[in-house]
């Protein structure tokens, strides 16, 4: 019987490894208020040492007249490491919680920043809840709360 139930095992977990429910996989959320358009495209499966899609696009209806500023949940650093932006951002900034880029602003009404991340090594899996924010004038509008699902 216990010869049964672990083949059974074996097979369901195979079974939902070969379906790809391990990951990875993206997915996108979105925010739009004060005329900003906010999305994010980021991980929501990863592994450790993997590489970690994490994209934002802002538009600004009216376009932006001045620089943009991002504001990130701190932990998301506690668990991706980041090797690069693009664009890179003029200035940075943290508190307690969250940690702040400014960007020049781009010649249209959307800028698009990359960062180029990977899934710090020695994770060994679980669930986390993140956000990013767009920041006008000191303010925080456009929240986006992301959940990723580190896999071991």
């Amino acid at each position: 019987m216990g010869r049964h139930v672990g083949t059974a095992l074996m097979v369901l977990l195979l079974a939902v490894a070969l379906a790809g429910l391990f990951g990875p996989r993206t997915a996108t959320a979105t925010a739009a208020a004060d005329g900003y358009a906010v999305s994010l495209t980021y991980g929501s499966v990863v592994r450790s040492g993997e590489p970690v899609p994490l994209t934002l696009t802002i538009t600004a209806a009216a376009g932006f007249t001045g620089p943009v500023s991002v504001a990130f949940d701190r932990d998301v650093f506690e668990r991706f490491d980041f090797q690069n932006w693009y664009p890179n951002p003029d200035k940075e900034t943290g508190d307690s919680s969250s940690v702040s880029y400014q960007f020049s602003p781009p010649s249209g009404d959307t800028l698009r920043i990359v960062l180029d991340a990977r899934v710090a090594p020695l994770q060994i899996g679980g669930h986390f809840s993140y956000w990013v924010s767009l920041v006008d004038a000191g303010r925080r509008v456009d929240v986006i709360d992301f959940d990723v699902w580190v896999m071991p």
